[in-house]
């Protein structure tokens, strides 16, 4: 029955959603409610065949969701373009005590011995290792691996195919793009910006965007 189900709302509405909506929706105790999405005026968006996900309003509706669904917990579903978002919301929820809800794919490999924080999502073919750590609300994608012993902050995009070797530490709110590469013991500053396919075998300073074969710093970003 519905009553004994977590409800949970999806915080976007793009692909990431239907990503996220796929998880969860497999999840006997939770009870998907829809999503929060900026893009007002459409009632309804359907993704894919027979996947329908209904925006119910902008982020301000979560207080009156919290009053409305008892026990509601929440879910991040935005890519890295939306970094300075996922951070605003991280921090509304934690204004508002609504707690975040994990998702793992069924496919995902997460040793018994990691420890996964409340919030992330860990898509399909995904790989955490034994001892390691990820931080509250993180997205790790498709087929992206972290070895044992690595350490990743809080809200941290890991891209598709992704690797970060063994006692590897990352800072909160970094992005780590589509096959990039991090090296042992390497650790990646707060708010730093791994580019796709870079290769980094030295530390990386605070909101540093790198790139290339040795990754090299290119430019700094502002602070979210």
């Amino acid at each position: 029955m519905d009553e004994d189900k977590t409800p949970v709302v999806i915080l976007g509405a793009g692909g990431y959603a239907a990503v996220v909506h796929e998880i969860l929706n497999a999840r006997p105790d939770v009870l998907l409610i829809g999503c929060t999405d900026k893009a007002l005026g459409i009632s309804e968006r359907s993704v894919g065949e027979g996947v329908t996900l209904r925006i119910l309003g902008d982020d301000d509706i979560l207080p009156q969701l919290a009053d409305q669904y008892p026990g509601l917990h929440a879910v991040l579903a935005l890519g890295p373009d939306l970094m300075d978002v996922r951070t605003r919301l991280i921090r509304r929820l934690d204004r508002e005590k609504i707690p975040s809800i994990t998702a793992v794919h069924r496919s995902a490999i997460i040793s018994p011995l990691s420890k996964i924080s409340e919030g992330t999502v860990a898509r399909g073919g995904s790989v955490i290792s034994a001892t390691s750590q990820v931080g509250r609300c993180c997205l790790i994608n498709l087929a992206a691996s972290i070895d044992h012993d690595a350490h990743l902050g809080t809200n941290v995009y890991v891209g598709q195919g992704a690797q970060i070797s063994s006692y590897v530490q990352v800072g909160d709110n970094v992005v780590i793009e589509m096959g990039a590469s991090i090296n042992s013991r390497v650790t990646i500053g707060t708010g730093a910006r791994v580019t796709g396919g870079a290769f980094v075998n030295t530390d990386v300073p605070d909101h540093a965007v790198v790139v290339g074969v040795p990754a090299r710093v290119v430019r700094y970003l502002n602070p979210l």
